[in-house]
């Protein structure tokens, strides 16, 4: 089985927990092109980066890097925060998949996660783009703060208390996510509740990074909500002619040349 190493486009702080369990997952600042060092690739047949979509420029340098250093490289840019990017690299790396099967993996992994954040104030935040009449809200000194959502495919930016619906089809997801649920507001625990389509919100240290430069406040809180249903991954179609990984759709995702040959119809649960 080809052997993938998972990169992760995420800026850390100083003090910024590790991933947690064995795992081949690497963060990388998305700035140093010179990442990862020759030892964290030791082994490795393939590679794939991940990074936010507001970084895609940054996701294809990185893969460019590294398939100048001679490995199949791909790449996925998805509509996330660094919280949920590193849950589903760690999540990707642990799977143990042929490295086409993790690609496919990471793609439903990351239509099936909820990401966004909570925060008091909008003033700095830039993507998801707020209001007018938001900016001004922020002003207010009354107010539960506001919620946002990075995932799925209308991005957005809600007050606490409006519109209070799941923000896409709703998944069968575990808990909700978050690295410090005590600053949120019981108003917005329940907003944040209703929208990721969760019943519960669960503190957990890895995401305890500083919010600052996602969301224009050191005051947010990014949350995350993965499936809790196993994923059902497409059936590989074929062998990449190329590079000897199983191809799930007509081009080899790393290659980027047709499969030839069928394998096994079965496809893959993980």
């Amino acid at each position: 089985m080809a052997a993938i190493v998972v990169s992760a486009l995420v800026a850390l702080g100083a003090d910024s927990p590790a991933l947690g369990g064995p795992s081949r997952a690497l963060v990388v600042t998305p700035g140093d092109l010179a990442a990862p060092d020759s030892d964290a690739l030791a082994g490795a047949s393939h590679a794939l980066v991940i990074g936010e979509r507001r970084h895609e420029p940054l996701v294809r340098r990185h893969a460019a890097a590294l398939a100048d250093r001679g490995l199949p490289v791909a790449w996925r840019a998805l509509p996330h925060g660094p919280g949920a990017i590193l849950l589903i690299a760690n999540q990707a790396a642990a799977v143990g998949l042929d490295a086409g099967r993790t690609v496919a993996f990471v793609d439903e992994l990351a239509r099936t996660t909820w990401s966004g954040a909570w925060t008091p104030t909008v003033a700095k935040l830039e993507d998801p783009a707020p209001s007018v009449g938001q900016h001004l809200r922020s002003w207010a000194p009354m107010g539960a703060g506001f919620v946002v959502t990075l995932s799925g495919t209308s991005p957005a930016v809600r007050a606490v208390g409006h519109d209070v619906a799941p923000d896409e089809p709703t998944e069968a997801r575990g808990p909700l996510y978050g690295g410090a649920p005590e600053w949120i507001p019981e108003a917005a625990r329940a907003h944040l509740l209703a929208a990721s389509g969760c019943t519960e919100i669960v503190e957990l240290d890895a995401l305890v990074l500083d919010p600052a430069e996602r969301f224009g406040t050191g005051r947010a809180v990014e949350l995350v909500a993965l499936p809790s249903a196993r994923l059902q991954l497409p059936v590989p179609r074929g062998t990449c002619p190329t590079c000897d990984t199983a191809v799930v759709t007509d081009y080899c995702p790393f290659c980027h040349v047709r499969r030839t040959d069928p394998v096994d119809s079965r496809g893959a649960i993980a």
